[in-house]
């Protein structure tokens, strides 16, 4: 498998894909949009539902608690105060705990030895705090019993922001066949 999911940014996936899933049948209306977001791993604040636990998969992740906290810290900081800005560190542990949801629900789905390949890149859109994607979802996916077999830089990109140049990274992991 070799996919590129969402990353941990403002981006919202479902409108810069909107024809596509037009196309495909798999939205027909404003409700069946709503369903399909519901469904998806958060990677924005504007996808953020109340009802969303996906974080309740990565609570025991320091790095990922470390993260947020740092978000909110300088958010705080800052003076932020708009609903989003509000929202930065739950999404960003949303974000992560979809993804190990996602990983643990593929297990049963795989082969014994089946690679899959995760193209992801690191982030500052969260007021600057820098969020090494590659490295923690390798990590997850190792918590979750998958080998990681390397992670390989893809390219890296000017941060617009930040002008800093950001890495963009394949995660390649293999299943060894048992849960």
């Amino acid at each position: 498998m070799f996919t590129s999911p969402p990353y941990p940014n403002e981006k919202d996936y479902t409108r810069t894909t909107r024809l596509e899933t037009v196309l495909l049948g798999l939205i027909r209306d404003k409700i069946s949009l709503q369903k399909l977001k519901r469904t998806m791993v958060r990677s924005n604040t504007r996808g953020v539902y109340k009802e969303d636990d996906d974080d309740c998969h990565v609570s025991h992740i320091p790095e990922i608690s470390r993260i947020a906290a740092e978000i909110e810290s300088r958010r705080i900081a800052m003076g932020k105060t708009s609903g989003f800005e509000r929202l930065y560190a739950r999404v960003t542990k949303l974000y992560f705990g979809g993804m190990a949801r996602h990983l643990s629900d593929l297990r049963i789905c795989l082969r014994s030895g089946a690679v899959l390949g995760y193209v992801v890149g690191d982030q500052a859109s969260y007021l600057r705090v820098m969020i090494r994607t590659g490295q923690i979802l390798a990590s997850i996916a190792q918590r979750l019993g998958y080998e990681l077999v390397g992670i390989d830089l893809f390219r890296t990109r000017l941060a617009t922001a930040t002008r800093e140049q950001l890495r963009e990274e394949i995660v390649i992991l293999r299943w060894p066949g048992k849960i």
